[in-house]
């Protein structure tokens, strides 16, 4: 765990200044989502909680909310 901290901190310190610096606001901001994403997702990988399927959630939302279905 300790080795996925420094490896997400040491990502940080080399991409963020230099966006800040930069005044890249939109570029930080979707760095950001998709840092935090993983690194949510690497923390549950490494602490062995289950990491729910992308597919069950993409088939929820076209079949019970776009009704949208494979043919039988």
């Amino acid at each position: 765990m300790i080795f996925l901290l420094l490896i997400y901190a040491y990502i940080f310190i080399i991409n963020v200044p230099g966006l800040i610096k930069r005044k890249e606001w939109k570029e930080l901001a979707a760095f950001s989502f998709l840092y935090v994403i993983a690194f949510a997702l690497g923390l549950m990988y490494v602490l062995d909680i289950p990491i729910p399927s992308p597919m069950e959630g993409l088939q929820h939302f076209f079949v019970d909310i776009l009704g949208i279905e494979y043919p039988k």
